[in-house]
């Protein structure tokens, strides 16, 4: 039984989040929303931003909440100028502390690099870097002060890769997947880690984005043979927030089920 308890008092130690406050972006989206309920049943406690769905939030909220965790939703705009700040200082004024950033908010594009013009390309740039390096820079305040802290940024596949017919979406992911490596070395001296995760193919409510001959061609490359679970992104996302990864900063994590594209 001693052995048992010690496991378990290992696990936690390890693994475990309680008293943690972690902020969720995009948390009304089905990768967001999953990485926020494995967030609280970690222990954390959640910040979770949204932008327009409410209702999805709201959701969200009493799930989390029936399952005995915490979460406090909040809608903001992260591609304004203020948006990031006020999400952060929102988390500050519930909880009085930021220890995990997760940015999962952005937007997806598909058109061909001839036909992608300024103006969507600037609204890309601002909906997937600008925002997430803005938040991420607003919970790095607080971070620092206290000497700790935890920020997963969402890149992609695509930013790694490249994807046809994507390519601002991918060079935004790109964009992010170099800053997470690069922030990393400023501030890992003070217990703070800095890592995107990049998702391949994942199952979520815009499968629709994709006609089905080209999902069915997706998968013929993808060595899983099926598509990810947004509850197997979420898991390493609370890997990556948990004191066992530690030691991990300044890492792009491919989450793609061993994906040959």
């Amino acid at each position: 039984m001693a052995v048992l308890t010690d496991h378990a008092a290992h696990l936690a130690a390890r693994y475990g989040l309680n008293d943690r406050v972690a902020l969720v972006s995009g948390a009304s989206g089905t990768i967001g929303a999953a990485c926020a309920r494995d967030l609280a049943r970690s222990g954390a406690r959640i910040l979770a931003g949204y932008h327009r769905n409410e209702a999805a939030a709201r959701k969200l909220t009493d799930e989390i909440a029936a399952e005995g965790g915490t979460c406090v939703p909040v809608g903001v705009d992260l591609s304004t100028p203020t948006g990031p700040d006020r999400l952060a200082r929102r988390a500050l004024d519930e909880f009085g502390r930021i220890d995990i950033c997760v940015a999962v908010a952005g937007v997806r594009s598909r058109r061909p690099v001839v036909a992608t013009g300024a103006e969507e390309l600037a609204h890309l740039t601002a909906a997937n870097f600008h925002s997430a390096v803005s938040l991420a820079k607003a919970c790095l305040r607080p971070m620092m002060r206290a000497r700790f802290g935890r920020i997963i940024v969402f890149g992609s596949t695509a930013g790694s890769n490249g994807l046809s017919g994507h390519s601002a979406y991918a060079g935004t992911k790109a964009a992010l997947h170099a800053w997470a490596s690069s922030a990393a070395g400023e501030v890992g001296g003070r217990d703070i880690t800095i890592n995107a995760v990049a998702p391949g193919a994942v199952r979520d409510d815009d499968m629709d984005f994709h006609s089905e001959a080209e999902r069915d061609l997706v998968l013929r490359f993808i060595g899983a043979g099926r598509f990810g679970e947004p509850e197997e992104i979420a898991s390493v996302v609370s890997f990556l927030a948990a004191p066992a990864a530690s030691y991990v900063n300044g890492a792009t994590v491919p989450v793609h089920g061993g994906a040959r594209f």
